[in-house]
This record gives C-alpha cells, sequence and structure tokens, in this order.
C-alpha cells in the first residue's frame, strides 16, 4: 500500500511542481535532484520511478507547453501552405494570422513559467536549442509564405535576411511577453512579422512600384 502511495499520480504532480520552482530559480544546469526530492518529500528512487534522469524531468514540466504550441503552429502551418497550394493566394485570409497568434499569446501568458524556462533556464538540458529549431522551423515556412506571394502579387522576393529578421522577431515578441508580461508586449507580438499581413506588404509594393 505504501509503495502504491509514493508512486501515485499525485507524488508525480508533486515532484513536477517542486522541480519546476527548482528550475525556475536556479535553471537546469543549477537544479539538483536531491534538492527536489527533499522539498517534495519523497526519495531519488521515487523520482527516478516517474523521471528517467534530470533532463526527462525538465521535458516534463515544460511538455504541455510544446505540445500545446506545436499543435497551434502545425496546424497554422498547415493552413497557409493549403492556402498557397489551392491558388487563393492574393485572398489570404488576414484572420487566422491573428486568430493563431491570439492563441499563442494565451498559450504564453498560461504557461509563462514554461517559456521563460525553455527560453532562459534550459542551458545544458535537451530543449537548449528548442528556440533555435523553433526559429529554423518559421524561417523555412515564411520563406515558402514569402516566395508564393511575392510570385502572385508579380514583385521580386524578398531577401532572406528580411525574411530571418521576421521570425525572430515573432521569438523576440514571445521573450518580452514572458518577461515583461505586459499587453503593450503582447500587443507588439500579435502584429509584429507576418502578422502584420505579409499580402499587404506584397500588395503596397506593387502600388509603388
Amino acid at each position: 500500500m505504501a509503495e502504491k502511495k509514493i508512486h501515485d499520480s499525485k507524488t508525480k504532480t508533486h515532484l513536477m511542481k517542486c522541480a519546476k520552482k527548482e528550475f525556475m530559480e536556479k535553471g537546469f544546469q543549477g537544479a539538483s535532484l536531491r534538492s527536489i526530492c527533499q522539498k517534495a518529500g519523497v526519495t531519488t528512487g521515487a523520482l527516478y520511478f516517474f523521471f528517467q534522469d534530470k533532463d526527462d524531468l525538465f521535458c516534463e514540466v515544460v511538455g504541455d507547453f510544446m505540445d500545446r504550441l506545436n499543435v497551434i503552429i502545425r496546424e497554422h502551418f498547415s493552413f497557409e501552405v493549403q492556402e498557397m497550394k489551392s491558388g487563393r493566394v492574393t485572398e489570404h485570409d488576414e484572420s487566422s494570422d491573428f486568430e493563431s497568434m491570439v492563441q499563442i499569446v494565451h498559450e504564453l501568458y498560461t504557461y509563462r513559467d514554461e517559456v521563460l524556462l525553455v527560453l532562459m533556464k534550459s542551458q545544458g538540458s535537451s530543449m537548449e536549442h528548442m528556440p533555435d529549431r523553433l526559429v529554423d522551423q518559421m524561417d523555412e515556412h515564411n520563406a515558402f509564405i514569402c516566395e508564393a506571394m511575392c510570385q502572385a502579387y508579380g514583385v521580386p522576393m524578398v531577401e532572406k535576411s528580411v525574411v530571418h529578421w521576421m521570425s525572430h522577431s515573432q521569438r523576440g515578441g514571445s521573450t518580452s511577453v514572458c518577461r515583461k508580461g505586459s499587453k503593450i508586449s503582447a500587443g507588439r507580438l500579435v502584429w509584429s512579422g507576418k502578422i502584420i499581413g505579409l499580402s499587404r506588404r506584397a500588395g503596397d509594393l506593387k502600388k509603388e512600384l
């Protein structure tokens, strides 16, 4: 009976709560599994029943946020790719951009601690390069969208440096939202990069030409 109590879901949840606090205070590298177990009131054996190692524990702590973020991004990217491939480039629905970013901002506020862990406290973990991988993913997608829109409007392709800046601005907005927790930062994120509207940029550029 005692063994069952140690290994129940409540114990795991409590361990993750204590771990998040430890990671927030000391970062991944400085965090101690022994300290986490002491604060949770369990043995290290109980911790290893649930988690393989410190990295596995860290990934579990930020896992819900990462899963939710990936779902939002995949769904939005898929929608835009289908939109481009269906020949509706000039009819780009900017409301979908706004909707997806509102969802992301909501998740950033809901999982603020987890976001800060990934962005600022993950050095030494398998999540350390996740922000850079996310920017690379945005780069690839934004370049595809830019190329499709520029071709549709008959304007030169946007320089890769601009696309890269756009991807970084979206990541920078996320960091600002979580560090400051301000409505202004959230607004900047919603209206940054592609959210302003690539189609609007391309259309304005065509008019100027």
